[in-house]
């Protein structure tokens, strides 16, 4: 399983992706179900509803994960070398003096290079002053000029981890269910726009393409804390920065961690509190979904490394990787147990009195 999700990395990093422009990682998915006979549905904002074993009635949980990632789009036509663009993503201004830029047009890429910034963050305002090696047009996007995938040692190295590799990890899940024709329903949700406020998440919500009876499973890679180290395991998210998740979800997740890990010794997971930023369950959880989240850590978040203060590729590990795909099969294959947790029945306790009159509930 493992060269074949490396394999998968290499092919869908290598799209460029933006957010409202997402038309690539878009076809790459359709094409993708097409061939191992998924149904998929697009709807009128570009999110997609990919549905396995949909003539199977088990528990549906939905492994929702957004195919954007922090980049610029072409605001004017360029003239005399010099355009301006709208950056879209949390990256902050610091970062962006001088920094290299891939602008993706009909005609191929054109590098760029960033030569001011005009930011208004009250007004989620940030515009880019570029300086361009060839002609761009407004409506172009464009992504920091980096590798799309480089595999070192343990390390996935990319221009886009966040949330590309969440894309990865649910494609690797859909070609598992179909190798290992696994009989469960099973849908996956690849959402638009996370990265300019979630608005393809609300968009679904907001537009009831899910039923209520959905477990939302929100994927991301989050950004490395000091309780979540790379190379820990897979992380079954408790919350973010905003939210708690459903707990009984969560513990339900965690359980099937504990299964697979009875199963494998060598299988790794943590359970902690993800709080760096925001992610989709936020939304999911405010229009009254059952949610949960699992993630992996990532290192230079939003492609901000922070001791240099210059903007780098991403990484995760390839470890913690393939960790959450396996998870999500055992997710899926203990999914006749989820009730049990959604549902729980009361404790029951018997009293005790002590010799000198203490009392227990045992």
């Amino acid at each position: 399983m493992k060269q074949r999700m490396i394999k998968l990395a290499k092919e869908f990093l290598a799209n460029p992706t933006a957010p409202y422009r997402e038309q690539a990682i878009q076809q790459y998915i359709l094409e993708f179900c097409r061939q191992r006979k998924i149904a998929v549905k697009q709807d009128e904002v570009g999110n997609l509803i990919a549905t396995y074993g949909g003539a199977y009635k088990n528990t549906v949980f939905a492994f929702a994960a957004h195919m954007d990632h922090p980049g610029f789009m072409i605001d004017a036509d360029s003239h005399r070398k010099r355009t301006t663009a709208l950056f879209y993503g949390g990256v902050a201004e610091s970062f962006f003096k001088g920094a290299k830029v891939k602008i993706f047009t009909a005609n191929g890429s054109v590098k760029a290079q960033v030569t001011g910034t005009e930011f208004d963050l009250k007004k989620r305002y940030r515009e880019v002053r570029l300086k361009v090696e060839g002609d761009v047009q407004k409506g172009d996007f464009g992504m920091w000029d980096l590798p799309a995938c480089q595999i070192r040692g343990d390390r996935l190295i990319s221009r886009a981890c966040d949330d590309l590799v969440g894309c990865v990890s649910v494609l690797a899940l859909l070609d598992e269910l179909v190798r290992r024709k696994i009989r469960k329903k099973v849908q996956a949700v690849f959402t638009v726009a996370e990265e300019a406020g979630l608005h393809g998440a609300k968009h679904l919500c907001l537009t009831k393409q899910l039923s209520k009876r959905t477990k939302m499973i929100a994927i991301e890679t989050s950004s490395v804390i000091p309780s979540a180290k790379m190379g820990d395991g897979v992380v079954v998210r408790v919350g973010d920065a905003l939210s708690i998740f459903t707990p009984e979800l969560t513990a339900f997740l965690v359980d099937a961690a504990k299964c697979l890990k009875a199963k494998d010794k060598t299988f790794k997971f943590q359970r902690k509190l993800m709080d760096g930023g925001c992610c989709e369950s936020t939304v999911y959880d405010r229009y009254g979904y059952t949610n949960a989240a699992v993630c992996i850590p990532l290192g230079n978040y939003h492609n901000q490394n922070r001791r240099t203060g210059k903007i780098a590729a991403e990484y995760v590990s390839v470890c913690d990787l393939e960790g959450m795909v396996r998870l999500f099969l055992s997710i899926v294959q203990n999914s006749e147990k989820v009730d049990g947790f959604l549902k729980p029945s009361l404790p029951k306790f018997k009293k005790k009195i002590g010799k000198l009159g203490e009392f227990f509930y045992t």
